[in-house]
């Protein structure tokens, strides 16, 4: 059938009624409908043609006729939606084209309201298209790119950015009116309304108009919107009538200067024109966030442009609008904050990252961060970290000073090299731009610039600066880059004049020498690279640096080589700074001295000639570390990068060449280096999860290849060590997907290991707490274990959710597979190890025997001996088990173990002696072990702890560690090792045959030398598991003997200090005092820098007796002078004065620098090779109290007590201290000077004479003096210092914090005085809770406010896992009946929603909380706050919106962020049983998309 087409370009005609209507306006309008177009927008006329048009024009109508008029004419045609679309269209561009002329205007607003008197206008369509229209006359299609102005978007902006002026008929079409069709609307400025109100109106072409036609056309549009706010509105409207409203505002003046003359100079005094549409405008917003309509929240100010105007004018209405915005977002934001939040400066004694470092970073690049030094969050939340804010940080403001405190925090506490170099290489002055940002580089450069950083004036009168340039810098380098810079003079005067003559005390030592000759040699350096700086050069520094060159010179020549081992002081610092000056020659005499056969002695005689001479040599030892510590970090370099030239033939292993590792001799000896020399290194240096996602690689390609059981069990080792060197939350792939690569028992171990992880130390961040399920599921994928339930019992909480559906106890399983292959496997094992077994037949079950009876095959040994062991052809088993894969091994063990156990229980139940069974178990496991050496002893260890649901197997681990023969491979292990420091000790070490060393399986075929591997070494990761598992079974008696035995081999263990840390932690409240202190002798007591008096309250008589609260107040004192960064501007000016004292850090040395010196010594700058473990003095220190703590014999809530009682009353105990009087309080109370009630602005200062509870037993006398603060200084610190300590420890200590500081909180009688007025306790909450910095230096300092500080430090140091028990705090304070306990709740709990930010559960019940509080106060059955205006609390709601928005948003709120659905919905079920005036403040956080804003946007229609 044909149809009929239309051609193309073909456009429908324009509806009928179009003509009739305009003919209607313009009749009213008194304009001619014959009038050209052009007519009507050319020039207006001057006053004499007015008057001849004035004559020969008809009068219009009467306006109160217009209604009837088109009520006539609309009632012609049938389609009134079509009419109205068609009437709101003409009323659009007759506002556009008359507002400029006054009556006419003034008809149109009367038109418009006539038309709403009988509901013929559509609001919610009619105002956003009037609005995208005006935005198109304003700034037309030709020119809208150039002049288009900066716009401010809301966050509930409309979803359809490209919406335009709706459409009545098509474009282009010839219309018969005086008013022309548009033919666009396109480029409007401020995104219009969602498709919701498209498609109604034609597509209308709008003329341009002029700048001074802008204001009338605004200021009619302002008026036509206040007539349509009289209606209710959907809301996407309000929110593009706010969004215009701001635009106007905002961009005030761009049109009217910044266009036509961009440079020139912005008035701040609007004409009277503008000022009448800008009053309108604020007509419109004022209306808008009116809160007895709440249209749009006033939230949405409080993080608009408004308040930023680049060019405020000069009016008082807009004044009054931007400081009330002012006022109420300083309100909001004291409930983001965290008292002393400026004080909150991470610390090297901590290792943890920070959530908000790296939102979209990969899991490998998430491996490799470190901590940030600088993340703070700011007025709103917003964390100021990266180079990009910290470059846009004012000099001199608070977050400066807590940069600058990172750097010299840096400085002086040595953290690893990598940290600088990332803070340094990657700062922008030297980042190619094409890397984009980078979470790690967090100080700007000119934060580097260490003239400005280091305020210790020590340090800037000698050459420390020069001594650190010439670390990161070679001067060759810098004075050729800046041979074509035109700032080389500049810069060459500023490298210079950091050169200092000032010398240490102690001239001669190799420290005072590198720094005093370090400066004369780069002078030197300068002067001879480049001839036009050589005058800025000192002649005498010149001079001096030859001095080096002479020293060289003469130690250098003829045959005898440098006695490295026996060097003096003065040839020793001679040394350094050549290392410093002169790279290579350094480098080639160390590698020379290395290499060759010995020192040559030249030694003269009495019975010699002359011209005769005698040459004696002698064995060269190793670099001592106390040379190789001072040496520059360029040196170190390139002579490590020698000697693996050396060994490994010019193959470096940087390279990671693949054929080399892949040589068994090299791999073996990279593994044994990394194993037992560099694992704290990496540690150190924040590569311990690269190196093992390395080594997990070697595993893989290893387990299932026959054969290689050394380089395999060595690298599974080696994991095993590097798993439980870590001390953060971990991936078990690089790239965090796939299933493990891991080993049975790797895979076993890395469970235990995240169990004490997120036990001692916590889940940082929300992307580990969602991975844990995933990682527990890659786990469990390759493992077939289950862990006993007293083992489980001390799982944490989150693991065990995590594991819960996952273990399926498959022991029973295992017994019916071997019950069902026991004959078939029994037979095999009767031909293989008979004494006159067939050799072929050996060679045809390796080769063609199936795995799942080889896995039996120790199994059906162990059966055949029958305690015999010399019945067993040991030779035949061990060429089999060596021709096995690694893993086969492994399984073996574990299914031997598995069969062992329940035959124990079977010949039990037959009524076999216990005893009797375990000696025959022992027996026949001696043979696998020692007799034979067939298996490895560490996986056999492991395999039976794993049983310890079996009552038996740690009593067979505890005779197998109690055997003879393994103490004497311990014994001898001591013996040829040496000292377990060999890093101090030049002396070579014994070596040892391989089949001594490791036992026959372990070196089967191969012969390649052992360096450092022993079987003893293997036992090292794993003693201390057993430690665990016997404890984990109430076995405190043997764990205490096991310890004992094993002191003298766990010295060499390289984390023995964490392994005491992590153990107390893990087991705290569990462990009896003999115990705590077996543990505590692991280490090296004399090098820990315990409390004098933590001996004696360890071993206290009466252990319920809590220490002194100057026990507690000492090891606070520890963390201020040592952990936490020191503050600029101390009393002394400097802390030179401060030094001298052994409890402050003294003036700084060069890192590394080290000689012999006290082992207790106090002193902050180690060395690392001295503190290998933590790792840094401020870690150590920090740690140290940490063990006190956990080890002393009385409770958690007894200790947390002490310690918050301190802070309580802190600033009158040193206030009383600096005035003399020594002790603390005796009853006396704070007095006047400590109100513990605060002021209310009343004249009886709310009862000011209350006394606090009094404290005694600690003696503040010299703690200011022993710091170097002023105490007012010293106060706050031992706040934050008492916050971070107490992170640190066991939840137990948590639960007990939040009971206490509640307990004091709601202590405080004035928060529920109801006879105050609201006036009065808001007043006193303010006084309360200033910042602790403040009230000390106002001597205005209250209990409460010491507690909420304490409180933020604490929050602030807490890993993400363990912020959810901060909910405690809420529920303690409940029922809260009162406004200010609401505020102070608030107060303590606001500022830890912004960490939350990607953990979304826990978010949701923190808010839930925090909202449940607000209905105990506001409830409609609460009786509390009847006389409380909702006005009063517009702060808390305006809190509300912002971190709903900010947790929707994943970070800092931008323009587009909205909350989440969710969120909406928990807020909308929790206002319910609000008050209707509280409810109505929050009507725009629900899910009702007719009424709140936040709906509408997440679900346009």
């Amino acid at each position: 059938m044909d149809q009929i087409q239309k051609p193309v370009g073909t456009i429908s005609r324009p509806h009928p009624s179009r003509i009739l209507i305009l003919n209607l306006f313009n009749l009213y309008l008194g304009r001619n409908s014959l009038q050209k177009r052009d007519d009507l927008i050319r020039e207006p006329p001057n006053k004499a043609q007015k008057r001849v048009l004035a004559l020969n024009r008809e009068l219009p109508p009467p306006n109160e006729q217009f209604l009837q008029d088109f009520m006539q004419l609309k009632n012609q045609f049938p389609d009134q939606d079509q009419i109205r679309s068609v009437t709101e269209s003409i009323l659009i561009l007759l506002v556009v084209q008359c507002s400029s002329h006054g009556i006419r205007a003034e008809f149109v607003l009367y038109a418009i309201r006539s038309l709403c008197s009988v509901e013929y206008i559509n609001w919610d369509t009619f105002l956003p298209s009037l609005l995208s229209s005006v935005s198109s006359a304003e700034f037309p299609v030709d020119q809208g790119n150039q002049l288009m102005p900066t716009v401010y978007s809301s966050n509930f902006q409309p979803s359809n950015s490209a919406s335009q002026l709706p459409s009545i008929h098509p474009m282009g079409y010839p219309a018969r009116s005086t008013i022309e069709p548009l033919s666009s609307a396109a480029l409007s400025p401020v995104k219009s309304p969602d498709t919701s109100y498209t498609g109604q109106h034609s597509q209308l072409k709008v003329p341009s108009i002029r700048n001074n036609d802008i204001s009338s056309l605004r200021q009619l549009c302002c008026k036509i919107i206040l007539i349509g706010l009289e209606f209710d509105l959907k809301p996407m409207v309000y929110s593009a009538i706010f969004n215009h409203m701001l635009s106007w505002l905002v961009n005030w003046d761009q049109r009217q200067q910044g266009i036509d003359e961009p440079d020139a100079p912005k008035s701040f005094r609007p004409d009277k024109a503008i000022i009448g549409w800008m009053h309108s405008c604020l007509d419109v917003i004022w209306l808008l966030v009116d809160e007895g309509k709440c249209r749009v929240p006033f939230y949405e100010l409080l993080h608009s442009d408004l308040q930023f105007m680049d060019n405020i004018p000069d009016d008082e209405a807009i004044f009054t609008l931007i400081l009330e915005i002012h006022r109420r977002r300083d309100m909001m934001a004291m409930n983001m904050q965290m008292l002393d939040q400026h004080l909150h400066c991470p610390t090297f004694g901590t290792h943890r990252i920070l959530t908000q470092a790296a939102p979209n970073v990969s899991a490998e690049a998430v491996a490799h961060l470190r901590l940030t030094p600088i993340t703070y969050l700011s007025v709103l939340g917003e964390p100021l970290h990266g180079e990009d804010i910290a470059s846009s940080i004012q000099k001199g403001s608070l977050d400066w000073e807590r940069a600058l405190r990172c750097i010299r925090h840096a400085i002086r506490t040595t953290p690893s090299p990598d940290w600088w170099r990332r803070v340094l290489l990657l700062a922008p002055c030297y980042r190619p731009s094409s890397q984009g940002l980078s979470p790690g580089a967090v100080f700007s450069s000119e934060m580097i610039l260490l003239l400005e950083c280091l305020g210790d004036q020590h340090i800037l009168k000698t050459n420390h600066v020069t001594w650190l340039f010439a670390q990161i810098m070679r001067v060759e380098l810098v004075m050729n880059a800046l041979n074509s810079d035109a700032r080389k003079m500049e810069t060459t005067r500023k490298i210079l004049s950091f050169h200092r003559e000032e010398r240490n005390s102690d001239s001669n030592s190799p420290q005072s020498i590198l720094l005093d000759f370090v400066s004369s040699c780069q002078s030197l350096c300068i002067w001879s690279l480049n001839s036009s700086t050589r005058e800025f050069v000192n002649n005498e520094l010149r001079q001096k640096g030859k001095l080096i060159d002479e020293w060289w010179k003469q130690v250098s020549k003829g045959d005898r080589m440098m006695d490295y081992m026996n060097m003096d002081k003065r040839s020793l610092g001679m040394f350094w700074v050549l290392s410093y000056t002169m790279t290579q020659p350094a480098c080639e005499t160390i590698l020379k001295w290395l290499t060759s056969a010995g020192v040559i002695d030249l030694l003269s005689g009495t019975n010699l000639q002359p011209t005769e001479r005698l040459v004696a040599t002698r064995e060269v030892s190793p670099l001592p570390m106390s040379l190789l510590s001072g040496m520059s970090m360029g040196s170190c370099m390139k002579l490590s990068l020698q000697l693996e030239e050396s060994l490994f033939s010019g193959q470096h292993l940087a390279q990671k060449n693949p054929s080399l590792l892949s040589k068994p001799g090299v791999r073996l000896l990279v593994l044994e280096i990394l194993n037992y020399r560099l694992l704290p290194l990496y540690r150190y240096e924040g590569k311990t999860k690269s190196l093992m996602y390395d080594v997990t690689k070697v595993i893989s390609a290893l387990k299932g290849k026959r054969g290689d059981h050394r380089v395999f069990r060595l690298a599974e080792n080696l994991c095993l060590n590097l798993i439980f060197s870590l001390r953060d939350f971990f991936m078990i792939k690089r790239e965090g997907k796939g299933p493990t690569e891991f080993t049975e028992t790797l895979n076993r171990e890395t469970v235990i290991t995240l169990a004490i992880l997120i036990k001692t130390r916590g889940i940082a961040n929300a992307e580990h707490m969602l991975y844990l399920r995933t990682m527990i599921e890659q786990i469990l994928a390759t493992s077939t274990h289950t862990w006993s339930e007293k083992t489980l019992r001390y799982f944490p909480s989150v693991l065990r959710e995590a594991l819960s559906g996952l273990l399926i106890d498959k022991r029973s399983l295992a017994v019916q597979a071997w019950q069902q292959a026991e004959t078939i496997v029994l037979h095999q094992c009767t031909q293989i190890l008979s004494s006159s077994a067939d050799a072929s037949y050996v060679t045809t079950y390796i080769g063609h025997s199936f795995p799942q009876h080889r896995q039996y095959l120790c199994a059906g040994a162990w059966i055949l001996m029958h305690g015999h062991a010399e019945t067993i052809n040991g030779g035949n088993l061990g060429r089999v088990l060596g021709e096995f894969s690694p893993e086969e091994v492994t399984s073996n063990i574990y299914t031997m173990v598995d069969v062992l156990l329940h035959h124990m229980q079977m010949q039990l139940q037959q009524g076999h002696a216990l005893q009797d069974l375990l000696l025959k178990a022992c027996a026949s496991l001696g043979f696998f072990v020692w007799t034979n050496e067939l298996l490895p002893l560490d996986i056999l260890l492991l395999a039976l702890i794993d049983r310890d649901d079996d009552p038996h197997a740690l009593r067979i681990v505890i005779s197998l560690l109690d055997r003879q023969e393994l103490q004497q491979r311990v014994k001898h292990f001591c013996m040829t090792r040496g000292h377990h420091e060999h890093w101090l000790y030049s002396g070579i070490f014994k070596r040892v045959d391989p089949s001594k060393a490791l036992g026959n399986y372990l070196s089967w075929k191969d012969r390649y030398p052992v360096f450092f591997d022993d079987i003893a070494a293997r036992l090292l990761p794993v003693i201390p598991l057993i430690i665990y598992r016997l404890i984990e079974n109430d076995a405190m008696e043997p764990a205490d003997r096991i310890l004992a035995l094993y002191s003298s081999l766990l010295v060499y263990y390289p984390l023995r200090f964490s392994f005491v840390r992590d153990i107390l932690s893990y087991f705290y409240g569990h462990l009896p005092a003999k115990l705590i202190v077996r543990i505590l002798q692991v280490l090296d007591i004399n090098k820990i820098p315990f409390s004098v008096s933590f001996p004696q309250q360890i071993s206290s008589s009466n252990p319920a007796t809590c220490p002194p609260l100057d026990y507690f107040g000492t090891l606070l004192l520890g963390i201020v002078n040592n952990v936490i960064p020191q503050l600029h501007n101390s009393k002394s000016g400097s802390m030179e004065d401060a030094s001298n004292n052994a409890l402050r850090t003294p003036p700084n040395k060069p890192p590394g620098v080290s000689q012999p010196e006290p082992e207790n010594a106090p002193e902050g700058k180690k060395a690392f090779y001295q503190i290998q473990d933590p790792g840094t003095y401020t870690q150590l220190v920090l740690e140290t109290a940490v063990v006190e703590i956990l080890s002393l014999p009385v409770s958690a809530s007894q200790i947390v007590h002490s310690l918050v009682q301190i802070i309580v009353n802190i600033q009158s105990m040193l206030i009383q201290s600096s005035n003399g009087l020594h002790g603390g309080l005796n009853g006396a109370g704070q007095g006047s000077v400590f109100p513990t009630s605060p002021s209310g602005g009343s004249s009886d200062s709310l009862g000011a004479s209350r006394s606090s509870p009094s404290v005694s037993g600690i003696n503040t006398s010299n703690f200011a003096a022993r710091s170097g603060y002023t105490w007012q200084q010293l106060s706050c610190l031992l706040i934050q210092a008492c916050g971070l300590l107490l992170s640190q420890l066991p939840s137990d200590f948590h639960f007990q914090f939040y009971l206490e500081t509640t307990r004091i909180i709601k202590e405080n009688w004035w928060i529920a005085d109801g006879k105050r007025s609201l006036g009065e306790i808001d007043s006193a909450i303010g006084y309360a809770l200033l910042d602790p910095t403040s009230a000390a230096e106002n001597n205005t300092s209250t209990p409460n406010g010491n507690v909420v500080a304490l409180l933020h430090s604490f929050f602030s140091n807490l890993p993400l896992e363990w912020l959810e028990r901060t909910h405690v705090i809420i529920k303690q304070l409940q029922p809260v009946t009162s406004v200010a306990m609401l505020r102070i709740a608030f107060r303590i709990m606001g500022p830890l929603l912004p960490k939350l930010v990607g953990a979304h559960a826990l978010f949701n019940k923190t808010l839930s909380l925090l909202l449940s509080i607000v209905v105990d106060v506001f409830g409609t059955n609460s009786q509390h706050s009847t006389a409380v205006e909702a006005s009063e609390i517009t702060d808390l709601i305006d809190f509300i919106h912002h971190v709903v928005h900010y947790e929707g948003q994943g970070g800092p709120v931008q323009a587009s962020s909205k909350p989440r659905p969710e969120v909406l919905a928990l807020i909308e079920s929790s206002s319910e049983n609000l008050r209707p005036d509280i409810r109505h403040l929050m009507l725009h956080l629900k899910t009702n998309v007719n009424s709140s804003i936040y709906a509408a946007m997440s679900h346009p229609k």
